[in-house]
């Protein structure tokens, strides 16, 4: 037996299988740029890298100028631009004010291939980049990465290289519309577009709206609409309906002024039984039992009130 032969490895010894092609190391690592930029000023650079420029304005900050490739940008609080940039692509961005914290994130094409593969071959359809609003999850991450930002400790810049991971996460999920396709959205206004479905419901309470038809008066798809409300109200469209529904109906009881059938009426509900089986789903008791409660409670206080009156005479 040769020398070599006589060596064992630390696998044979161990009796863990030799590595194959299908079980390597990955490299992981994302390479980004970024920078926080506070208060009124200007900044102005050129891309290090093929890659998208992510521009973030922090929650309460006044409005930011941007300029990319003679294209002119106004941002809002809580507003964010996501655009395609070539290496050495000029960027000049201007804030308006000193109430304005922005961040503003380079990450390079080929770390987010996937999302890049959608961009590209649509380049028409996003000429103008993408303009998203940001969930709470991304406000959070910014708001902890501007607190981060300016202290000198490598472990708060390993925090920081995360939460810029998450924001990004978060970010390209919000693009996708949920459906089969995983269609990259062109409008990327869904926070409008939830709060357009909220206000809807609130005005009329009468109304009975189902999925399709506020995903429709939106201008998005039902499972986009299903994942989207609630991720901002924290409960489904149908338990937020309900909800209002259920609470305008005890308000409504408990003035006193209306029956049990015309408060089923004023919310949606054409037969009285659905509403009262609805009510008691929903609080425990039937509509009529709290109407003789406030009537009870009513009239015990109409008559103290009296009572009162006549001692102080």
């Amino acid at each position: 037996m040769t020398q070599s032969e006589k060596k064992a490895t630390h696998s044979e010894i161990l009796g863990i299988p030799e590595a194959t092609d299908e079980h390597s190391i990955m490299a992981l690592g994302t390479e980004m740029y970024f920078t926080v930029l506070e208060g009124r000023q200007r900044f102005s650079f050129n891309s290090p890298v093929d890659g998208y420029l992510n521009v973030l304005i922090a929650e309460n900050s006044t409005n930011v100028s941007l300029q990319v490739r003679q294209q002119q940008y106004i941002l809002h609080a809580d507003e964010n631009l996501l655009k395609h940039l070539q290496k050495g692509t000029a960027i000049d961005v201007k804030s308006l004010s000193s109430d304005c914290t922005l961040l503003l994130l380079i990450i390079p094409s080929e770390k987010i291939l996937s999302f890049h593969k959608t961009y590209s071959e649509q380049e028409e359809r996003f000429e103008n980049g993408l303009l998203t609003k940001s969930d709470k999850r991304i406000s959070l991450a910014v708001n902890q990465i501007i607190d981060l930002y300016a202290a000198d400790s490598f472990i708060n810049q390993l925090r920081v290289q995360s939460l810029l991971l998450e924001t990004i996460v978060h970010q390209i999920e919000g693009l996708y519309a949920e459906n089969e396709n995983k269609e990259l959205i062109a409008n990327k206004n869904h926070y409008e577009r939830i709060v357009l479905v909220k206000q809807l419901i609130d005005e009329d309470i009468c109304q009975n709206h189902s999925i399709s038809s506020l995903a429709k008066y939106a201008g998005t798809n039902e499972q986009y609409l299903k994942q989207h409300f609630k991720q901002y109200y924290g409960k489904t469209v149908m338990n937020y309906i309900t909800e209002k529904k259920m609470e305008h109906a005890k308000s409504l009881i408990l003035t006193g002024k209306h029956r049990i059938s015309d408060v089923a009426r004023m919310t949606g509900y054409k037969h009285s039984t659905h509403f009262t089986t609805a009510f008691k789903k929903y609080f425990g008791i039937i509509p009529n039992s709290l109407r003789y409660t406030f009537l009870v409670a009513h009239e015990g206080i109409t008559e103290m009130v009296d009572m009162l009156g006549k001692i102080s005479l």
